[in-house]
Order: structure tokens, then C-alpha cells, then sequence
């Protein structure tokens, strides 16, 4: 999860899914609770009402006329509401005319106790009862004492009902406040979140070359980054125009001294072996300055750089190309998709195709092809000729500075080596191989920005 909007919504979910859980089960509990204690105070009234109505005769006998009862649905059968009394014997000494059977109890109460249950079950597999018990020890006139147990009872599926309704509605009303706060979560971090993104656009801005620096003001917690950023791109750009003023001015410097030393070496009057010497150091200065100049130039990996166009940049040099060649009339093919771009620096791209142009021209007999396709986030570049190839075991040697595969052409052998410098430098790759029509194919991998 690569989204930090997704990561807080996340976590905010669980957050919130967790607590309404909890809310929703502590409410369910509380109106429960609230709910039993109305039914458990209804019933304990009504067993006072049927106790103050009742009559204990002297032999201990408990009488209670249907008119003295204090609910018409304890006189109907299957009224809902139900009432009996227990002897110390346990055997039913009266009951309501609306209970037709005994009412089940788990346990009987001690004198004085109540006792009230929610979950007896009558019969019936769905009859479901509340039960409220009360033990009592009555007193006659003759000092005669009896021991009766007071049951009432009432239907649980209303009761059952009405928690059903209030659980669907709890839930329902939860679910709903638990999307909203979820949508209004996730628009408070789109709008907390919209600096980052911002800036995010700037930076994919200088990487596509729309922007030179990320501009815009951001808040306290993002500015610091902003603000580093584009120091960090007017170092880096500074540091590259120093490096190649610097080097500009170190190739110009020395121009001069080997073009003097270059004289001396041509003075007949110098004895050969020492002309020899020196214009074989020389060679060797000139080899090292050039290999040096050259590679210090790169840019390399430059951070934020705008992608390049492969097949503007190839025309340019393929263009430069057919003048210096003009008299052997080699045919250059580009076969370049318009569309395709490299996250390298221009001047770099001009090096690489400089170098690998020149020397298929140079090496090649008629024609030189210039090929590139994507490839899994890199571009896969390749330059052919239809000359006599690489040698068989060159492998890695051509691509080290000085190696050359024909010392019958002018040149230091560098600019293969100069090459897989500025390609490394990108974390691509090179290879030499054979190439469709018996030539030298150099195959290099390059990045791609970013999509």
C-alpha cells in the first residue's frame, strides 16, 4: 500500500469500525438492561396488586376472585400475561385463568426473595417467557404461617420483537454515521493531503522539462521540502556549468603547450629515438586528456533531469554525420519511434550517439542503422553496420579506454570507453555483438522517465 491517503483511510476504518462495534454493543446492552428492568418493575407492581387482592384461609387455602385481578389479559387463555401460586410443596395452589399449564422455573426463591428471568422456556420450542418470583410466608390470625411462592410471567416475543427492532435500527443508523465519517475522513485528508500532491506535480513537471524549479507556496511542514528541492536543482545544475566551464577551460589551457610540444617533436633536428618518445607521450597526454575531458562532462544521473527525445537528438547527429561522410555515401536508417524519450541528459545522448555513429560509419562499408524500442522501463537502443564486426574475443576489452579493434584507422580508442562510462553512469548496460548483416551491433539499455 504505496498511498499514504489509503494508509490513513486504513487505519481510520479500523479505528472506526472498532469503536462502532463498541458503541453499538454498549447501547444494545444499556437499552437491554433498561428494557428488562421496565418489565421486571411491571411485573413486581403486578405481583403487589395480586398479593393485595388475595385471601389465605385459616387452613392455609389461597383464594383470589377473577374480578379482584388487575389485568383483563389475566383472565383470558393465552392472554400473554400469566400468574400462579406455589404451596410450600411446591404444588400449585392457584392460578390466572389465562395459564393453562404450570409456569417452569429454575429455581424457587426464598422468603422475601425475587427472582426475575428472562430466557425460560415454556413448551413450545419458540415459548419464551419473563418470570418474576417472589417467596413469601403469610401469617393467619390463629398465628398459623404459610410458606406460597408468587409467580407472574409474560410473553418474551414482544419483548424479543422490540429489542429485534431497536438492534436493526441501532445498527442501521451506526452503519450509516460510520460511512459518513468515513467519507468525510477521506475528504479531510484529500484536502490535508493536497500540498503533498501539489508537489508531486511540480516535481513530474521538471522531470517532463515544463518547469525548471517547483514554484508555489506550501505549508509550514511541506515549504522546508519545496525549498530543498530546488536548491538542490540549482546546485546540482551549478555544479554540472562548473565542472564543464572548468574542464573547458583545462582543454584550453592545454591546448597550447602540446601544440608546442608537438613542434619540437617534428624538429628534424631532434635525434629520432627522442622524436619517437615524444610524440609517443604526447599520443599517450592526448589520449588521457581527451578520455578525461570527456568523462568528466557527463552529466550522469542528474537528478530531476527532463526527459529527452531519442529521435530528435539521433537526427541532429545523424545530420552532423552524413557531411563528415558526404564522399563515401553511407546511408544512415533511423528507425526511432517519435514518441519515445530517455531520462538522460541531452549533452550525454549527443556523446553516446556521437561516439557509436562515428565509429559504425568509420568501421561500416554502405549502410548504418540506428534502432530503439521500450523495453520493462528502460529503452533498448541499437546501432549497426554492415562492416566486419567485432573480432571474436574483443568481449569487454573494446569497451576499455585505449582498446581498439583497428589500428588502421586514426583515433585513441576511447570512444567506446567513453560510452559504456556515461551508460553505467545511468545504471544501464552495453554489450558488443554481431549484427544482422555480418557487422558490429553495439546493443545499450538507457532510462526512461518515469510515466
Amino acid at each position: 500500500m504505496n498511498s499514504l491517503t489509503a494508509r490513513l483511510l486504513a487505519v481510520t476504518g479500523v479505528v472506526l469500525v472498532a469503536f462502532v462495534a463498541f458503541t453499538g454493543f454498549a447501547l444494545e446492552q444499556a437499552v437491554r438492561e433498561r428494557a428488562e428492568q421496565a418489565a421486571r418493575d411491571k411485573m413486581q407492581g403486578l405481583v403487589y396488586a395480586l398479593l393485595g387482592n388475595a385471601e389465605i384461609a385459616a387452613d392455609g387455602g389461597f383464594a383470589l376472585d377473577a374480578g379482584d385481578l388487575p389485568q383483563n389479559a389475566l383472565t383470558r387463555p393465552g392472554g400473554g400475561l400469566y400468574a400462579m401460586v406455589l404451596d410450600g410443596d411446591g404444588g400449585v395452589a392457584w392460578r390466572s385463568p389465562s395459564l393453562v399449564d404450570r409456569i417452569p422455573l429454575p429455581e424457587i426463591p426464598a422468603v422475601g426473595e425475587w427472582r426475575f428471568d428472562t430466557e425460560v422456556r415454556g413448551r413450545g420450542a419458540d415459548d419464551r417467557w419473563l418470570t418474576l418470583a417472589f417467596g413469601i410466608r403469610w401469617v393467619v390470625d390463629g398465628g398459623e404461617s404459610y410458606r406460597y411462592t408468587l409467580v407472574v410471567a409474560e410473553d418474551a416475543a414482544p419483548f424479543a420483537a422490540q429489542m429485534q427492532r431497536f438492534r436493526g435500527a441501532l445498527w442501521m443508523w451506526l452503519g450509516a454515521a460510520a460511512a459518513v465519517l468515513l467519507a468525510l475522513q477521506l475528504a479531510i485528508l484529500r484536502w490535508g493531503l493536497a500540498p503533498l500532491r501539489r508537489l508531486a506535480r511540480g516535481v513530474r513537471d521538471i522531470e517532463a522539462g515544463r518547469a525548471s524549479r517547483i514554484e508555489g507556496g506550501y505549508p509550514a511542514e511541506i515549504a522546508p521540502l519545496a525549498d530543498n528541492l530546488n536548491l538542490m536543482l540549482a546546485n546540482d545544475q551549478a555544479r554540472l556549468e562548473r565542472y564543464r566551464n572548468a574542464l573547458g577551460d583545462l582543454a584550453h589551457s592545454l591546448k597550447t603547450p602540446i601544440a608546442v610540444l608537438r613542434g619540437l617533436a617534428s624538429d628534424r633536428d631532434l635525434p629520432a629515438r627522442h622524436r619517437r618518445q615524444l610524440e609517443s607521450q604526447l599520443g599517450r597526454v592526448n589520449e588521457i586528456v581527451d578520455y578525461q575531458l570527456q568523462r568528466a562532462a557527463a552529466a550522469g544521473g542528474r537528478s530531476m533531469a527532463p526527459p529527452v527525445s531519442l529521435r530528435d537528438g539521433a537526427a541532429k547527429v545523424i545530420g552532423a554525420l552524413r557531411k563528415v561522410y558526404a564522399d563515401r555515401e553511407i546511408e544512415f536508417e533511423l528507425a526511432v519511434p517519435a514518441e519515445l524519450k530517455l531520462a538522460v541528459d541531452a549533452g550525454d545522448l549527443t556523446e553516446i550517439l556521437g561516439n557509436l555513429l562515428d565509429n559504425a560509419a568509420k568501421y561500416g562499408r554502405r549502410h548504418v542503422r540506428l534502432g530503439a524500442r521500450a523495453a520493462d522501463g528502460r529503452a533498448e537502443i541499437t546501432v549497426d553496420d554492415d562492416g566486419d564486426g567485432f573480432p571474436a574475443d574483443a568481449g569487454e576489452r573494446l569497451l576499455e579506454r585505449g582498446v581498439r579493434a583497428d589500428t588502421r584507422r586514426e583515433g585513441q580508442g576511447i570512444g567506446l570507453a567513453v560510452t559504456a562510462e556515461i551508460v553505467r553512469a545511468y545504471d544501464g548496460a552495453i554489450e558488443l555483438a554481431a549484427g544482422p548483416d555480418g557487422g558490429g551491433r553495439v546493443r545499450l539499455w538507457l532510462p526512461r522517465p518515469a510515466a
